[in-house]
């Protein structure tokens, strides 16, 4: 939770709390769900566009679970080999710190999609918000960083490796046509890709990074496994999330129902300390539990 939040009263702090412990646990659930098929994750990665990348499935997929788990509507803004950026406008995380200004607040947003990138695409990546809302910006902008080496382990596949060797071995392109029964309009579009990897330079000759990678990286096993994606089923993704919100949202109820009785202040002091160290309402949650077994359930 972002440091410093300043809320009106307690009950408003088990309110906002609250929500977030819903939306994370949908978050939990719905990544759960989502492992992505490493051929879905490659056409991603091969856009050279945003208007490309913004038609795949998997982004249509992101932006499906974006709206169940209640993160607003996602849009993609740049493409890039090794970075993404996306835009929230109107981004409901914002509203719950109303009285937030000058910071940036959508944690939760962009572990959402460091997540979504690291466990179900399969490439390690961190995410960053570099603006807000909150923080005075037009609408909050997340920027994704995927780790260089597994996206060129994931995004070329058995073809891309086999062109690459071929044309070390200083063998013709139109050879490479025929020995991989691929048309002219398909080498075109993989030859494309290859350069903006810089694995080619502009005449389809072998980078540095070419020779490096024909070496080394294709070399690396990467789980290629066939299995359907999580979209023709999404049925089944929409009614873990909300049967997950509605959980939590019976359990927030129950807290705080709980907090009304017998609240001194010295309690609502510890809370804020603990709130302060945790990362997730459920973290916290956990921590008081944890104290209230070592004072003898007192």
């Amino acid at each position: 939770m972002p440091s410093e939040l300043k809320y009106g009263s307690f009950a408003e702090a088990m309110t906002v709390l609250g929500n977030l412990t819903k939306i994370e646990g949908a978050v939990q659930i719905a990544i759960k769900n989502s492992r992505i098929p490493p051929k879905e994750t490659r056409k991603l990665l091969k856009c050279s566009t945003s208007d490309e990348a913004m038609n795949t499935p998997i982004f249509q997929y992101l932006k499906e679970l974006f709206k169940q788990i209640g993160l607003g509507n996602i849009e993609l803004g740049d493409a890039e080999i090794f970075r993404f950026s996306f835009v929230v406008d109107h981004c409901p995380i914002c509203k719950l710190y109303p009285g937030v200004k000058g910071k940036v607040t959508c944690y939760v947003t962009a572990d959402t999609l460091a997540q979504f990138f690291t466990k179900d695409m399969g490439i390690p990546s961190t995410a960053e918000e570099v603006k807000c809302t909150n923080h005075g910006d037009k609408a909050c902008e997340f920027s994704v960083s995927l780790q260089p080496l597994s996206v060129y382990q994931m995004a070329l596949d058995a073809t891309d490796k086999k062109i690459i060797s071929t044309l070390i071995e200083k063998k013709e392109t139109t050879s490479i046509a025929d020995a991989f029964n691929l048309s002219p309009e398909e080498l075109a579009y993989r030859m494309d890709v290859l350069r903006r990897y810089h694995i080619l330079d502009d005449n389809r000759a072998p980078t540095e990074i070419g020779d490096t990678y024909c070496k080394y990286v294709q070399n690396f096993p990467v789980e290629d496994d066939d299995f359907q994606p999580p979209w023709h089923n999404m049925s089944k993704v929409s009614g873990a999330i909300s049967a997950s919100m509605s959980f939590a949202e019976a359990f927030s109820e129950t807290a705080e129902e709980d907090a009304q009785h017998d609240l001194r202040e010295k309690d609502v002091v510890n809370l804020a300390e603990k709130a302060k160290n945790s990362k997730s309402f459920a973290e916290l949650v956990s921590k008081n539990i944890l104290s209230t077994d070592d004072s003898g359930g007192k």
